[in-house]
């Protein structure tokens, strides 16, 4: 691959390049950049370069733009890959851990979402919208798993997996179903309505890593790669869960990040059974479990299973969580 053939295409010369992890740091004429192969397809990568482009033209400046190519696309294709390059953000990750970077998490996610508003994709582009389909993903997901019992115990020799699987089974498909009744007794149909009409965007990876605080101190939030129209409410509970998983399920940083995302864009009392409704379904049981028995990662059993029990091993913080949650609210 000739780093310095694609930086060219981009209108870039290239001074010095690294490889770094899956992408490369290349040191230009017009600063340091980033270049990366990307899967996606071009209307996906036009979808997110508009989105970029709108909050940075909307004030929210703090974020990896993409550079145009010499035919004026956000991507180029050499060698019949697609690659990108974007501005490199130089800092740190975002610590959760760290009470004042999960505010300056949190104030950037609402100030992310209210300049995210409104957004329509350009021409070309591929439209990506989750509105609408919580109640959907949520009866296909509480299938798939429901298939996997029933293949399961057709099985005659089952693998530790599989025993554990079955051994929590009952709990998750509880949770699931609480999760779906939180959600048809909410308003979620009427706030659908409302988006449809407002149009708003989730980063929808919204992790630390994601998150880079640079040497001003400045919050700022990088690959958008899943971004897509959606509930801001999805992003919230999102991130709340990741902290959550780290920090023993402590309601009170939980109520701390919801108060400092609420400073700078209210959250309605309509939204937080929404947000309940996310943190009592058993995503992460259900996407190892989906994982595991359609073979989509080259991991070990024994991966799997180590997986598992991170998801076990809060059980109980997790119950008293969505108890005293669901009292506050």
């Amino acid at each position: 691959m000739d780093i310095e053939k694609i930086a060219l295409k981009f209108k870039c010369k290239v001074k010095e390049c690294k490889a770094l992890r899956a992408v490369f740091l290349v040191y230009t004429d017009k600063g340091t950049k980033i270049i990366k192969e990307s899967k996606k397809e071009p209307e996906k990568i036009i979808y997110i370069h508009g989105l970029k482009e709108y909050l940075y033209n909307r004030g929210f400046n703090y974020l990896d733009r993409f550079l145009l190519s010499d035919l004026g696309l956000p991507f180029v294709i050499y060698e019949n890959r697609i690659f990108v390059m974007e501005d490199y953000i130089e800092g740190r990750e975002c610590s959760f851990s760290n009470p004042y970077d999960r505010v300056g998490a949190m104030r950037t996610l609402a100030n992310l979402h209210i300049k995210g508003a409104g957004y329509i994709a350009p021409t070309g582009a591929e439209e990506r919208d989750d509105i609408g389909k919580w109640g959907k993903n949520y009866l296909r997901k509480i299938n798939d798993l429901e298939n996997i019992k029933k293949n399961l115990i057709k099985k005659k020799k089952k693998d530790a997996f599989d025993t554990l699987f079955l051994q929590d089974f009952d709990f998750f498909m509880e949770l699931a179903w609480q999760a779906y009744d939180t959600l048809r007794n909410s308003k979620y149909e009427q706030l659908k309505d409302i988006a449809v009409r407002e149009r708003p965007i989730c980063h929808h990876d919204y992790t630390y890593h994601n998150i880079i605080i640079d040497k001003n101190g400045y919050v700022n939030v990088i690959d958008f790669d899943y971004s897509c129209h959606e509930l801001p409410i999805y992003d919230i509970a999102a991130v709340i869960l990741r902290v959550m998983r780290r920090l023993s399920y402590d309601l009170n940083i939980a109520l701390t990040m919801l108060y400092d995302y609420d400073l700078v864009n209210p959250i309605s009392n309509d939204e937080l059974p929404l947000l309940l409704s996310l943190f009592e379904f058993p995503q992460k049981y259900w996407r190892l479990s989906n994982r595991y028995y359609r073979g989509k990662d080259g991991w070990s059993q024994k991966k799997f299973i180590k997986k598992y029990y991170e998801i076990i091993d809060d059980k109980e913080f997790m119950i008293d969580f969505l108890k005293n949650f669901r009292t506050v609210i």
